[in-house]
């Protein structure tokens, strides 16, 4: 177990982590609830609020709110993502081109006529649905029994159907074994008895199938218990998530079960996984399960309790207050607070299931093109479509092993292999870094879509770095911004780097020069770059944090090698320095590995710190923690 996470004891909190965004509960006695309970400080101006929307208001926070009676069933409903409904049984979302159909309801009207994910539903009832909005929506339900005539495109034609409205059941979990041997399982919400429901659906299945895909995307979270119980059944016993709750402490999930299945796994995410889903993800990520594929997910990163009439009875009566009380980490002890999950294979929505089908759909016997993601072997479909396997080739970073087959299956670049299939896709991958020694690490940023160049596929790696850059680079990895005014004279409100610096600023990663200036293009030096690192490892990891707090506390006992080698370095920049060094091998219990991109007796503290060396700094981080594979 590693070693600082191993000395928090278990706990148990009933989060809710569900994102979500108008009494009889006053002022004054949510003031005292939040106080107990409430993560983040109270501001001042929250105490002269006159109302219950104004003091919610004054704290921020989107996931902190009160609600009705009203309110409050609607939001344990939608935890539980179970829907009875009437209608055609189509999930659908609005697009400019107008209805898009996601996927099909079992039992629908839509589905006995034929209806498929990717159809576009243009007209309604003779109503165009180009661009599509509620109304459009309404027109495909109404009283169980009425028909409804739509205009359905696809592949450039349009088809016409009479569809009748039915009373539907929609569980929030359901599975759907694909001729490719796959077993496929969406899962909309994490309600009360969605683990137990998945762990079942595991069991009854697991021998039918080659290959698992668990769909996770439009999943915005729900009870933690029931995201630990699939993480369960797909991964066996593991500590799958920790908490922070106010005051520091620190509590975790433990599972002890075995795991239902060994079978190959993909999980699917996009930018609406959020909370609960993220937490399972990560711990897929974290565990080297299975493979993520999608776009990054949204980035909620803290939990909720509900309190009711059950927990404070003197306060509700049928009504509730959903509050912000933990922060939470995954697996590995990082945050998905805002950075969100990145995913293995980050792959544009619009090619998500076609990349997935395309991975899961050939053999070893007839495939020519091997993926090979956290060291699981993916025989590529060999009649996947061209468009689909360039989506594929876009998404694979160096780290990723790819094979082709001539004869046998070799080793190659995933440009080499696209050569070979001849493929023409766009490669994420810059154009001037080759000779670079960090080529790899600034390659696998650019994957992820985590750096910008100087200009279309050029990233000038030989370039130096100033103040403002480097905030521009950190916001685009932690996937964070700022939009209120400047916290410096300086940085003008509407300079191209003043979002980015900002919100630097307010997550405590830089500092100012003094007097109120930032000195936005000031260059920087290795050691400031480094400092800036090691606070950014403390913020997404709580193991490292621990480790940089005992640090500066002097309270770490460090061999005499150590200390000589920090000695050419600043005072203020030991511990930042100490915890990119160190902080993997203390705080995780890892033998070797630090998170600098360079050995630390070939760094010069006062160098300025180049473009290249910054990228590579920055994917030493991410990769040390485990946030990129």
């Amino acid at each position: 177990m590693k070693k600082l996470i191993a000395r928090f004891a278990c706990a148990a909190l009933a989060l809710t982590l569900l994102a979500a965004p108008a009494s009889a509960l006053t002022v004054p006695e949510a003031l005292e609830l939040l106080e107990e309970r409430y993560y983040f400080d109270i501001p001042e101006s929250a105490y002269e609020a006159g109302s219950l929307d104004e003091l919610f208001q004054q704290l921020g926070d989107p996931y902190t709110f009160y609600m009705s009676e009203e309110e409050y069933e609607a939001f344990l409903d939608a935890v539980e993502g179970e829907v009875n409904t009437v209608g055609i049984g189509a999930m659908i979302r609005f697009t400019e081109e107008g209805l898009l159909v996601d996927s099909v309801v079992s039992g629908g009207s839509a589905q006995e006529a034929g209806l498929q994910a990717g159809d576009l539903i243009v007209a309604a009832d003779g109503v165009s649905c180009v661009p599509a909005q509620q109304s459009h929506r309404d027109l495909l339900v109404g009283e169980e029994g009425t028909t409804v005539k739509v205009s359905v495109l696809r592949d450039g034609q349009t088809r016409e159907y009479t569809l009748t409205r039915r009373a539907l059941h929609i569980p929030n979990t359901e599975i759907t074994l694909l001729e490719s041997g796959v077993g496929y399982i969406d899962c909309n919400s994490f309600g009360t008895d969605t683990g137990k429901t998945f762990v079942q659906i595991l069991e009854e299945n697991d021998g039918k199938v080659d290959a698992w895909v668990v769909d996770l995307r439009d999943n915005t979270g729900g009870y933690t218990d029931s995201a630990m119980d699939m993480l369960e059944g797909l991964s066996g016993p593991g500590h799958y998530f920790y908490y922070q709750v106010r005051g520091g402490g620190v509590g975790s999930y433990e599972r002890k079960g075995e795991a239902v299945t060994k079978k190959p796994l993909i999980v699917l995410v996009n930018g609406e996984s959020a909370s609960a889903s993220e937490a399972v993800a990560a711990g897929i990520r974290d565990t080297g399960r299975g493979v993520v594929i999608g776009s990054r997910t949204f980035g909620k990163g803290v939990g909720q309790n509900m309190l009711d009439e059950t927990t404070n009875p003197e306060y509700f009566d049928g009504d509730g207050l959903k509050v912000t009380t933990a922060r939470f980490y995954t697996a590995g002890g990082s945050t998905t607070d805002k950075i969100g999950v990145i995913p293995t294979l980050l792959v544009d929505d619009a090619y998500v299931e076609a990349v997935t089908a395309a991975l899961t759909g050939g053999d070893k016997e007839t495939s020519t093109l091997c993926i090979m993601p956290e060291a699981q072997p993916f025989y590529v479909d060999p009649n996947a479509d061209s468009e689909v396997l360039a989506a594929l080739m876009e998404a694979i970073p160096p780290q990723v092993r790819v094979y082709y087959r001539g004869g046998a299956f070799q080793e190659c670049s995933a440009a080499e292999a696209a050569a070979k299939m001849g493929l023409d896709y766009d490669s994420r991958w810059f154009s001037d870094v080759a000779d670079s020694r960090y080529a790899r690490a600034i390659n696998a940023m650019g994957t992820y879509r985590l750096l910008g160049g100087t200009a279309p596929g050029v990233f000038s790696p030989k370039e130096q770095l100033t103040r403002a850059q480097l905030c521009v680079m950190l916001s685009r990895v932690l996937n964070v911004t700022w939009n209120g005014p400047s916290r410096f004279d300086d940085v003008a409100q509407d300079a191209w780097y003043a979002g980015a610096v900002n919100a630097m600023a307010e997550l405590g990663l830089v500092d100012g020069m003094g007097g109120g200036r930032f000195e936005p293009g000031r260059p920087l030096t290795q050691e400031q770059f480094l400092t800036i690192m090691g606070r950014m490892a403390r913020y997404l990891n709580f193991a490292v944090d621990s480790f940089g707090a005992v640090f500066e506390e002097e309270d770490v006992s460090l061999p005499l090698s150590k200390w000589t080698a920090l000695e050419p370095y600043s005072d203020w920049a030991r511990s930042g320095v100490a915890v990119l060094a160190w902080g993997r091998e203390y705080a995780l219990g890892e033998q070797s590995g630090d998170m600098l991109f360079a050995p630390l007796d070939e760094m010069n503290p006062s160098a300025p710190i180049l473009r290249e060396e910054a990228a590579a700094g920055m994917y030493e981080v991410l990769w040390g923690l485990g946030i990129l594979p």
